[in-house]
């Protein structure tokens, strides 16, 4: 599955995956607590754990064990439903961090902590978008952006200003998603070729990306 998941979002943007995500991977908690020290939330089930040394990257994913084994047994590649996607976008959002920034990585460009999470956010709408589609499941196309976006609730552990990049990356994803709903179901190549020039943007590009997208 996260092989599968990883491919879906690589070819979607048409870059290199470079690196198995799945080699990169700790489900233990006590594990990733402990690589992670303080970067790891309490009772949060997806963190990527980085760390930079001179000119080396380090980086591992952590998807907890029992989460992982849930949502695979639940088969969501042959059949996604609203009760699994909880689990269904915290493995996304994991696999989505994890993607770029090895890309970035490996084109010499930084990457922003709100990029990052803008980007998780908008990869968890196309990825689900995309699979509704292929399993022509109607429900979830029409319900994804708001199940997605309106009324949703933030770790209690996070400080004010991951809050604030929290919400800030919800609210714009939001909008782009939105925008680009209708295109992905009419015209998915052209929406295809709209993800693929925006994950290419900066961070701050990506932000006027979206304000003239939606408010132009």
């Amino acid at each position: 599955m996260l092989s599968q998941l990883q491919q879906q979002l690589t070819d979607i943007y048409q870059v290199d995956r470079g690196h198995d995500v799945r080699d990169y991977l700790i489900t233990d908690r006590k594990l990733a607590k402990y690589f992670g020290q303080d970067a790891l939330l309490a009772n949060t089930d997806e963190t990527l754990l980085v760390a930079q040394d001179d000119d080396e990257l380090e980086i591992s994913l952590f998807l907890d064990g029992e989460m992982l084994t849930r949502l695979e047994a639940a088969g969501p590649m042959a059949c996604l439903h609203p009760g699994l996607l909880n689990d269904w976008w915290k493995v996304i959002e994991g696999i989505s961090h994890f993607n770029c920034v090895a890309w970035k990585a490996s084109q010499d460009r930084t990457v922003t902590l709100l990029e990052l999470e803008l980007q998780g956010e908008i990869d968890k709408f196309v990825s689900t978008m995309f699979l509704a589609m292929e399993q022509s499941n109607r429900e979830l196309m029409a319900g994804l952006h708001g199940w997605l976006f309106e009324g949703v609730s933030f770790h209690q552990d996070l400080d004010n200003e991951q809050l604030e990049r929290y919400r800030f990356a919800n609210s714009y994803a939001s909008r782009y998603c939105h925008a680009l709903r209708q295109q992905v179901i009419d015209n998915d190549q052209l929406a295809i070729s709209e993800l693929r020039y925006f994950y290419r943007l900066q961070s701050s590009e990506k932000i006027s990306h979206i304000h003239a997208m939606v408010w132009s």
